[in-house]
C-alpha cells in the first residue's frame, strides 16, 4: 500500500513540470535603479571603500607647473644646440669642404662613394664610436655593420681638428680594410660599413658616452645635410644602447625592451 501511494505521488511530480509562467522575476523598483547608478559611478565607489581621492594642492601644482616650463625650456636650448652646431659644421663651407675633401680622397683609394643629399625613410642604426675605441673593436663593429640595412658608424669631428685630412683618411682606411697589410697602390677590398662624421647627430641623440647603438623606428624629410638636422628631419620611436658589447647584442637587448617588429626582423639577419 505504501508503494503504491510513493508511486503515485512520483508520478504526479513528473507530470506537473513548472512552465515559465510559474516563475517570478523580483521587481527592480526605482530605489534598486538608483542603487545601481551609485555603484557605477566612481565617486560612489571611492566611498564605498572609504578611500579618500588625491587632492592636488597649490604647492603641487606650481610644483609640476615648473618641471613643464622646465621640460620646455630644456627641449628648446637642445634644439638651439643642434642648430647652432650645424651651422659650424655641416653648413660651414669650411667644414663641407674637409669633407668633401675626405669623401674625395676615400673614393680614390678605396672606391667609397658619395651619399647623395635627397630624402629620408625608414630606420635607422647609429653606432656612435670613437677614434679612442680599441682598433680592434673598430673593425669588429665594421665587419658586423656590413650586414645591417640602414646601418652606419659615427665619428664625432676629424681626427687632430681637420688641419689635415691625412690622419682621418688613414683611420677610416684601417678600420674598413679587410686585409690590414693591405698597400698603397694595392685595390684594398673593404667592408661596405658606412662611416660618417657628424657632430651634429652625435648633439641631437645627446651622446655623451661610446659606444652607444641609437634605433631610430622612423625617419622622415628630406633635403638635408645630416640626419641630425632637426629642422628637416623627423625621428620617432628612438631607443638606445649604452655600452661595449656584440653588435647583434646591442639589438637584441634593444628588441627585448621594445618589443619592435623591425628589430625582431634585424635579429633573424645571419
Amino acid at each position: 500500500m505504501n508503494n503504491y501511494f510513493n508511486t503515485y505521488i512520483i508520478l504526479l511530480l513528473l507530470a506537473s513540470p513548472l512552465s515559465a509562467s510559474d516563475i517570478f522575476l523580483p521587481e527592480i523598483n526605482q530605489e534598486m535603479k538608483n542603487f545601481a547608478k551609485e555603484v557605477a559611478n566612481s565617486n560612489a565607489r571611492v566611498k564605498a571603500f572609504n578611500v579618500k581621492k588625491p587632492s592636488i594642492n597649490g604647492q603641487l601644482r606650481n610644483r609640476i607647473k615648473a618641471l613643464e616650463k622646465q621640460v620646455d625650456k630644456d627641449s628648446k636650448n637642445h634644439r638651439l644646440s643642434v642648430q647652432n652646431l650645424m651651422l659650424r659644421t655641416v653648413k660651414n663651407k669650411s667644414w663641407k669642404t674637409k669633407q668633401a675633401q675626405l669623401i674625395r680622397g676615400l673614393k680614390k683609394n678605396l672606391n667609397i662613394q658619395e651619399q647623395e643629399e635627397s630624402t629620408v625613410s625608414g630606420h635607422r642604426l647609429y653606432l656612435f664610436v670613437s677614434s679612442s675605441m680599441p682598433k680592434k673593436k673598430m673593425r669588429t663593429y665594421a665587419r658586423q655593420l656590413q650586414k645591417y640595412p640602414n646601418a652606419q658608424m659615427i665619428i664625432r669631428g676629424f681626427i687632430g681638428g681637420g688641419e689635415k685630412m691625412q690622419p682621418t683618411m688613414a683611420y677610416i682606411k684601417s678600420i674598413i680594410t679587410k686585409d690590414e697589410n693591405c698597400g698603397r697602390g694595392v685595390a684594398c677590398k673593404t667592408y661596405k660599413t658606412r662611416i660618417n662624421i657628424d657632430p651634429v647627430l652625435f648633439q641631437r641623440y645627446t651622446i655623451n658616452k661610446v659606444p652607444t647603438l641609437v634605433y631610430v623606428d622612423e625617419l622622415s624629410g628630406g633635403n638635408y645635410c645630416s640626419e641630425g638636422n632637426i629642422e628637416v628631419v623627423n625621428a620617432s620611436g628612438v631607443h638606445k644602447f649604452i655600452g661595449l658589447a656584440p653588435f647583434k647584442y646591442m639589438i637584441q637587448a634593444l628588441s627585448e625592451k621594445t618589443d619592435l617588429s623591425k628589430l625582431k626582423h634585424l635579429l633573424e639577419i645571419r
